[in-house]
């Protein structure tokens, strides 16, 4: 019969060889670290430059009609990074006016409302983005006169006094013909993946939650 002490010995043995196959199997993975969060001010005029989801038109959009965006740049304050690109803004289209028949012009305005970040919503405050198209009434005016004194001019040349009358009738004709065929006014269209760039209209203070994940090196692992 072998001696007590030698058997316990073995045991020992097994004891570490179990523990380090432990270690061994633990080692690769990662743990999280939560550390303090911190509180960071985004200052009033921020530029916000997102990338639209989805298209947006004076003709086809409405107004109350919701819209997304992801931040296209990361908002960075004093060299760190406070918002990712990617980060997810919701807005309202305030204003949908599509182009009139005659003189009136397409207008579309839209706002923020809030972005998601961390599981958490944060309301904002933005100076609305406007378009305005305008309508033919005044450049068909500006462009009719145009026509009239160029063809005033023209007759002048060619005919002296009297053509003067004859070519600035015939110019005035032709100024408005052309003021119709190149002025049509057009509808607003801001297509998906169209950039658009907002500012902040008041300071926001977002709350980072850092985590870090730290590798284990235990042994020669």
């Amino acid at each position: 019969m072998q001696p007590a002490p030698r058997k316990s010995k073995s045991h020992g043995v097994l004891a570490i060889i179990g523990i380090m196959i432990g270690l061994a199997c633990w080692h690769p993975g990662f743990s999280t670290v939560m550390m303090k969060p911190s509180n960071v001010t985004l200052a009033q005029d921020t530029a916000i430059t997102l990338r639209l989801d989805q298209s947006i038109s004076s003709k086809t959009s409405s107004s109350g009609q919701h819209f997304g965006g992801k931040l296209a740049q990361a908002l960075m304050v004093n060299g760190e990074m406070v918002l990712p690109p990617g980060t997810e803004f919701s807005g309202t289209v305030a204003q949908a006016v599509p182009v009139g028949k005659l003189a009136g012009g397409a207008t579309l305005r839209i706002v923020l409302n809030s972005f998601s970040f961390q599981g958490k919503e944060y309301k904002v405050q933005v100076a609305p983005l406007v378009r305005v198209t305008q309508g033919q009434g005044r450049r068909t005016a500006t462009m009719t006169g145009g026509g009239a004194a160029l063809g005033a001019l023209v007759g002048v040349l060619a005919h002296g006094g009297k053509g003067a009358l004859i070519g600035a009738a015939a110019g005035a004709g032709a100024g408005a013909v052309g003021a119709a065929a190149t002025n049509r006014a057009r509808d607003i269209v801001m297509p998906a993946e169209s950039l658009v760039t907002f500012h902040l209209g008041e300071p926001i203070n977002v709350a980072i939650n850092p985590t870090y994940s730290a590798r284990h090196s235990w042994f020669f692992f």
